[in-house]
């Protein structure tokens, strides 16, 4: 028994390193999820608005006729034209993984809801409100806090050992391995 928790205690020493350095996996549903929280605060799906109209639930603006897959053009005051709601979607998508990834320029994952709105709406005490009501956050909730993934409740596995019964979630608490019975 002291042989496996020597073993399994070096392989905690050594696989540890690793996940510290891994990356960021940004969840698409929680990436669709705020697309939709975007769209609604912005008005899409409203009959008349410029989201609905242009197909930009996220009323994305830009210089470039060509800044984004699926753009057909530009309005006068820089509303980007999609050619359908999907396109529209994906690169609303697509500029919120930048948000939380820290590859935008000028937002970034440890920013507010709220901050993003000052930025990002022209009504952005409303929008910011609007936008974590329907997540069911906080406005003061960071993009990186939204995006964290969900908590991993570790599977207790029981094995013998010279003191009676052990769990490895008691000894590891915030690391799961797997194990391999001995017959």
């Amino acid at each position: 028994m002291k042989n496996i928790r020597a073993l399994l205690v070096l392989a905690v020493l050594t696989i540890a390193p690793i996940f510290a350095r891994a990356q960021v996996v940004i969840d698409s549903q929680k990436v669709h999820t705020l697309a939709l929280a975007v769209a609604k605060a912005e008005g899409f799906g409203v009959k008349g608005t410029v989201p609905t109209r242009y197909h930009n639930p996220g009323d994305i603006r830009s210089t470039s006729l060509h800044a984004y897959k699926g753009q057909v053009g530009l309005n006068r005051c820089g509303y980007v034209i999609f050619k359908n709601d999907k396109a529209g979607f994906a690169a609303l998508e697509s500029n919120l993984i930048l948000m939380a990834s820290g590859q935008s320029k000028h937002y970034g994952p440890n920013m507010t809801i709220t901050k993003v709105a000052k930025t990002y709406a022209t009504g952005w005490k409303l929008w910011a409100k609007n936008v974590s009501k329907t997540l069911g956050v906080s406005p003061t909730t960071t993009l990186a806090a939204y995006f964290a993934p969900e908590e991993i409740v570790a599977p207790v596995i029981e094995f013998e050992s010279q003191n009676g019964i052990d769990t490895i979630s008691q000894m590891f608490p915030s690391i799961v391995l797997p194990i391999i019975a001995e017959n």
